[in-house]
């Protein structure tokens, strides 16, 4: 077989693939051996892209990188010349099985070296595996199939996490091709590649289980291993220099600093103010964290948490999955759990649930988050049964018996309620409310339809079982005749004029709800529940379930405008 105008004389096959295949042949001229691709691609465009991106390889010059001379076409195929490498490939000797750990941890760092210089040019190869690394006669390591392995998608078994998502591109991201080359150090080292043979769907299920054949290696080589192929791109060597001087120092490099210490001081002072409900204080800290230390993990967390107490559940969310991008064994299964009841996907809140309470068994918040969902969905039975044994087990946390009070109450349709001596725990301000709702003589609800006995009842959250005294002073703006009024009651009734029961009337007629909405009225923690009403807005925004109340505030029901405020100063 002639080719090229009789220049070469083909000797033999070396190997098919995906691209086409690959002989070996003989230069005329030079009586040189070379191998020649003949490759599959005949779109033109494809055909120049390839030439053009070996021809910028050939350039860089380096002994590590396969030769390119030069390339012909016959009958529109493209041929490619290179150097022909006759030491065989890094799969040649997995296979013969006689690599030393010396020798693999030098070609690796060698080869890390080479795509340093190459990922530099903005060049990713994208098809890293043994079989396109070769030798020399004199066993110089070198590295093969650029171009065409740009047009290729890939070895399954080499491939990361994030290329099996078509919704992301992978195309320029440096970090598959390290990725790749931590899959080829791990089978050099143990002979084993754990993804072989394994579907993309198995290969993210051995991610998760963390399952591979590295536990005979010393740690150094573990460490370095689980690092470079990290299912998370953002948790692996992000260069290839840092993958090549993790093999220098036999360590992975520690990567705490200063910063992460700053940003922990201003988190610990955030969820200070947390804790006393200090909402604009503890924004502040987290502001100027977030600023300063721009995606940091434990800011990003702290960031989810304050979003979330706050009832911002998409900011929440949007910060908690920026988080778990950057660190996914974070624990905040609690959280993402409180983040699906409240966008009412409750399987997946208790099944994130019940799992974080196998790890935390006294986790008292996360308990009442879980029967806030069996609440929601209807579970009464499931939701007393829990409650019972919380309040059994820790009686102090009024909490619990006001929400098994209203499961019973529900579970029985309306008709009925416990004996007070099992949800009596001391003044409970819900338990009265809730009990008030049941024994109105002009009902604000109905028992089969819009609104239900259940919008009107108030489950009462964890975060309410201390309620400090405190006075707030409300003022009907667009009416000048009315003198702001202060009050003091632990839960503000707000509902339609001549409905005796509420402790704010608000004139609208059937434009408004008989029992609006209520304030939850506690010191440094007020916050106000539309009860599913014709419509409450706060400072323009509907209220959806329940928003905080933080500093002065603007009402409207039914244009009738309320200001609110904890400083009556602020009124005048």
């Amino acid at each position: 077989m002639q080719l090229y105008d009789n220049k070469y004389t083909f000797i033999k096959d070396l190997g098919n693939g995906g691209f086409g295949k690959v002989f070996l042949a003989k230069e005329k001229v030079s009586n040189r051996y070379v191998a020649i691709k003949q490759l599959l691609y005949t779109n033109k465009s494809d055909q120049e892209d390839i030439i053009h991106e070996i021809e910028i390889i050939s350039k860089f010059e380096n002994p590590n990188i396969v030769t390119y001379y030069h390339h012909f076409y016959e009958e529109d195929i493209l041929y490619l010349v290179m150097e022909f490498c006759s030491g065989g490939t890094l799969r040649d000797k997995i296979s013969q099985n006689n690599v030393t750990p010396a020798e693999a941890i030098e070609w690796i760092q060698t080869l890390a070296t080479s795509f340093r210089v190459i990922h530099k040019k903005g060049i990713v190869h994208h098809d890293i595996k043994p079989d396109n690394i070769v030798f020399t006669q004199n066993g110089t390591i070198k590295i093969a199939d650029f171009g065409v392995a740009n047009k290729d998608i890939g070895t399954r078994a080499y491939m990361s996490p994030e290329e099996f998502q078509w919704d992301i591109d992978c195309t320029k991201d440096p970090r598959i091709d390290i990725y790749a080359l931590g899959v080829t150090m791990m089978e050099l080292l143990t002979n084993q590649n754990p993804f072989s043979s394994l579907s993309r769907e198995e290969i993210i299920e051995k991610h998760q289980s963390a399952d591979f054949p590295i536990q005979e290696l010393p740690n150094w080589q573990q460490e370095i291993i689980l690092k470079a192929i990290n299912k998370v791109p953002e948790l692996r060597f992000q260069f290839m220099i840092e993958l090549e001087e993790a093999l220098k120092a036999k360590s992975v490099p520690i990567i705490f600093s200063k910063d992460n210490l700053k940003a922990a001081e201003l988190i610990e002072l955030s969820d200070k103010a947390l804790r006393t409900n200090k909402w604009r204080n503890a924004w502040k800290y987290l502001d100027l964290a977030n600023k300063k230390y721009h995606n940091n993990v434990a800011v990003l967390q702290a960031l989810g948490k304050y979003n979330l107490r706050i009832q911002k559940i998409d900011a929440a969310k949007k910060f908690y999955e920026k988080a778990l991008k950057l660190n996914p064994r974070l624990d905040v299964q609690k959280d993402l759990g409180w983040i699906n009841l409240e966008a009412k996907k409750y399987p997946i809140a208790i099944g994130l649930l019940s799992d974080h309470l196998h790890r935390n068994p006294a986790d008292y918040e996360a308990y009442n988050l879980l029967i806030r969902c069996f609440y929601e969905t209807d579970r009464y039975e499931t939701a007393m049964e829990l409650s019972k044994m919380i309040m059994e087990a820790n009686p102090s946390l009024p909490c619990f018996a006001n929400n098994y009070f209203i499961a019973f109450v529900l579970n029985s349709n309306g008709k009925s309620y416990p004996p007070k001596s099992k949800f009596e725990q001391g003044n409970n301000p819900f338990i009265e409310y809730n009990l008030s709702v049941i024994m109105e003589e002009e009902i604000s609800h109905n028992y089969k339809k819009s609104p239900t006995l259940k919008s009107k009842l108030l489950f009462m959250d964890f975060q309410f079982n201390t309620l400090k005294e405190n006075t707030i002073t409300i003022l009907e703006t667009n009416n000048e005749n009315v003198t702001p009024t202060s009050l003091s009651k632990p839960i503000i009734k707000f509902g339609r004029t001549e409905y005796i029961q509420n402790n704010i009337e608000v004139s609208g007629g059937n434009a408004v709800s008989r029992r609006h909405c209520v304030i939850i009225n506690s010191k440094d923690n007020v916050w106000l529940y539309d009860l599913e009403s014709t419509g409450t807005f706060v400072n323009d925004e509907r209220v959806k379930n329940k928003v905080p109340l933080i500093g002065y505030n603007e009402i409207t029901i039914n244009k009738v405008y309320f200001t609110i405020t904890t400083d009556k100063n602020k009124l005048l």
